[in-house]
């Protein structure tokens, strides 16, 4: 009897012993699964991580040529604005203006400056400033010229040769500063006339200054910025 007891308790041992072994192990092996695919996660996320980590290098460089470049451009638009004034320096400055607009430099003249009252001939002082503009651009051969002829909204008097309105009058102003600048050794390719009549007030103000305002030549220099893109290797 007591034999039989000891065999009986020496099976439910090796049983419980068994059974605590199958359950240790099917614990290793979750436990080992879970392990491999927290691995993969990780590696994913590590993946994820270092992708992310490249194309923010890739935008900081970007950004860093992008800064380059704008600021090379501002660097030549100094420049060329600071030659204008220095070429317009003995001028009335009241009559003109040099300015840095959307990447462009804009030198205003006034109709004062440049022409007799309803006339297309440029006057001896007017001659001098495009004389003197046209060196500066000399020196600058990749920057573009636009001529841009602006009146007031006062009708032209009736009866003047060649003169309808003032388109004529803008337009042919424009023409005649252009013509000047090309003889005075200004590539023609580089240079662009157009008129623009009362259509582009500085001033809306009906006033007489107003008008003096809008009375005015406007010559758009535009620096050709390709060689900078080039120079920092970006595609414009």
């Amino acid at each position: 009897m007591k034999f039989n007891f000891f065999k009986a308790s020496l099976s439910l041992a090796l049983c419980s012993t068994l059974m605590a072994s199958c359950v240790s192990s099917k614990k290793y092996e979750d436990l080992q699964a879970s392990k491999e695919a927290l691995e993969r996660e990780k590696a994913a996320s590590q993946q994820k991580v270092d992708e992310l980590t490249a194309s923010l290098r890739d935008r900081e460089k970007r950004l860093a040529d992008v800064e380059r470049a704008l600021n090379e451009q501002q660097k030549i638009l100094d420049n060329l604005k600071n030659d204008v004034n220095a070429a317009l320096k003995g001028f009335n400055q009241g009559d003109l203006s040099v300015n840095i607009k959307d990447g462009k430099v804009y030198v205003s003249l006034s109709d004062k400056l440049l022409f007799p009252t309803g006339s297309t001939k440029v006057n001896p002082s007017g001659k001098k400033a495009i004389d003197q503009l046209v060196e500066v651009l000399k020196k600058n051969q990749q920057v573009g010229v636009v001529v841009e002829g602006h009146t007031d909204d006062v009708s032209v008097a009736s009866g003047m040769k060649y003169l309808t309105d003032n388109w004529d009058l803008s337009v042919l102003r424009a023409t005649e500063i252009t013509r000047m600048m090309t003889e005075k050794g200004l590539s023609p390719d580089r240079v662009t006339a157009a008129g623009r009549s009362f259509y582009m007030p500085v001033d809306t103000g009906r006033s007489a200054d107003a008008k003096a305002k809008n009375r005015r030549t406007e010559i758009i220099l535009a620096p050709d910025f390709s060689d900078v893109y080039k120079i920092l290797g970006i595609q414009a």
